[in-house]
């Protein structure tokens, strides 16, 4: 790629490319249903079952109270929830974080986690979290970690259900707007403030929220709230939103610094992920959903950017293939 094949007065190619990836966003699903318990996996089809047959019924328009009330009645609906929610608290606890790492170890120790799961107890956490740590192949730090994460789930399921009398199957639903569900679900994670959780409660929120997740966040579908979740800028999404060329979309007054870094740099330019979050965010708000953008670029970058397999990537025809820009 050279100079005179970027053109920021035309920026059609660059949206082309952004909806591509919602595209493809759309085309795969989120890796952790296909790694749910057999027991679960039933439960998370009737619930998208159930939300499909009621947007048919209502041909698009959706009787929320009717479809809350069809989930009562989903065998481990609440179970799912809670092992969805307990599956991003133990993103908190593991210092190298994989998160297919953690979905395998989850679906292996499942009858160890699933007493947790049903009726939350502190007793049962210390042992736990040394096995699972175990698993993960983690650190003696990461024990406390774990430990800390799950006793954090413990103490907020239990304030759910005692001092809120609901649970998530009938609270979820009622969120209106994503910024206070991200808040709210606070009570359920360790009380730090920093940038894992905030990474944790929108990995949850992601997943309940869009319809082609589990879609139990209803308040928040049918609004189409969902439309201003904020993405998480990992080092995938980044990668492919910046390699790609997709940010040109934002046109030469946001991106100028950036683009002027990476041509001067053509052997190697480094661009670390804290000084382009602003930049892919606001590159997934152009796209029609934000959480289909999201998810595209992180399946395109895990699974074809970071292994530069160009000639097999879905966006090969249309990226601008910066391959140079080494993600930090």
């Amino acid at each position: 790629m050279g100079l005179s094949e970027i053109n920021l007065k035309d920026l059609s190619r660059y949206e082309d490319l952004i909806s591509r990836i919602t595209e493809y966003g759309a085309s795969v699903r989120e890796s952790v249903f296909n790694a749910l318990p057999d027991e679960l996996m039933t439960a998370f089809e009737r619930v998208r079952e159930i939300y499909m047959q009621g947007v048919l019924r209502g041909k698009g328009r959706v009787d929320s109270a009717s479809i809350i009330n069809e989930y009562l009645n989903v065998p481990r609906i609440e179970e799912l929830l809670r092992y969805l929610l307990l599956t991003t608290v133990l993103f908190t606890g593991f210092r190298r974080l994989m998160n297919e790492k953690v979905y395998g170890v989850l679906l292996r120790n499942y009858q160890d986690i699933k007493p947790l799961l049903t009726d939350p107890s502190y007793k049962v956490i210390g042992d736990l979290s040394a096995r699972l740590v175990h698993d993960y192949g983690g650190s003696e730090d990461d024990v406390q970690e774990v430990y800390n994460a799950l006793h954090g789930f413990v103490y907020g399921i239990r304030k759910l259900t005692g001092a809120y009398k609901t649970t998530l199957v009938k609270w979820l639903p009622r969120f209106t707007d994503v910024g206070e569900l991200e808040e709210s679900l606070q009570i359920f994670y360790p009380p730090r403030a920093n940038e894992r959780r905030r990474r944790a409660i929108r990995t949850f929120i992601r997943w309940v929220s869009h319809e082609s997740n589990l879609p139990v966040a209803l308040g928040l579908i049918l609004r189409g709230r969902y439309r201003s979740y904020m993405p998480i800028v990992d080092i995938y999404s980044s990668m492919v939103t910046i390699r790609s060329g997709a940010f040109l979309a934002l046109g030469s007054e946001r991106v100028g610094k950036l683009l002027h870094k990476i041509l001067t740099n053509r052997e190697r330019a480094v661009v670390r992920i804290d000084e382009v979050k602003g930049i892919v965010r606001s590159t997934a708000r152009l796209s029609s959903d934000p959480i289909l953008f999201e998810r595209g670029a992180f399946r395109i970058g895990h699974d074809y950017c970071v292994k530069l397999k160009c000639d097999e990537c879905p966006l090969n025809r249309y990226c601008m293939k910066i391959t140079w820009v080494v993600m930090k």
